[in-house]
Order: C-alpha cells, then structure tokens, then sequence
C-alpha cells in the first residue's frame, strides 16, 4: 500500500487485507501507533477477523466508532502481524502510515 489508511474519527473504519497466504491457523493482529516504533504510544488496535475461513488469506481490520472518537492524533502508523507457532511475523516489509481525519457530518 502506499497510500496510506483513513480512519474517519467518530466513524466505524473497516479495512479488508489479503494476506496472499492460508491464514486460517494464524492469528493475525493490527495496532495504530504514533511512530513506527514498537515502544511508541498506542492509539489503537484494530477488530481482525476472517472474509471467510482464512484460506485464502482475507480478512477483515476493524475499528469501531468508540473508538476512533477519542483519537486526538492526526497521523501514525499500522503493522499487521500474523502469529504462528507462537511466533509473530510481519505481514509487510514496514509499517503502513495512517492518517486521522474528522468527520464532516454527524
């Protein structure tokens, strides 16, 4: 992806991925932070589940509207991880940068 992920504050955000692989025994785990650093402070951290069974790598990012209205930054950064065997690997080569943005309806 390279541009990067809109998450409208005060809205419900969902994202589909696929992740290319059979993903169906992993589980897979998605965190906003405020810079690419794993110490960095959390802003939030995405709902995942499967388009299906998992097979074919799709799944489903998450974001509820309770969530994204207590967000006060403007910008960070995703990674998305997939653990197997206990052991996490990343989904892409680096972080995806994620913009905040306000609604401009109710």
């Amino acid at each position: 992806m390279t541009n990067p992920v809109v998450v409208y504050k005060g809205r419900t955000t969902v994202v589909t991925l696929n992740l290319g692989v059979d993903v169906s025994a992993e589980t897979i785990v998605s965190e906003i932070r405020t810079d690419k650093d794993v110490e960095s402070t959390l802003i939030a951290a995405w709902d995942v589940d499967f388009i299906t069974d998992g097979t074919d790598g799709s799944c489903r990012l998450s974001l509820d509207d309770s969530v994204t209205s207590e967000i006060v930054y403007t910008n960070g950064y995703m990674d998305v991880k997939r653990i197997s065997g206990g052991e996490p690997y990343a989904a892409f080569d680096g972080p995806l940068r994620v913009v905040f943005k306000d609604s401009v309806t109710e």
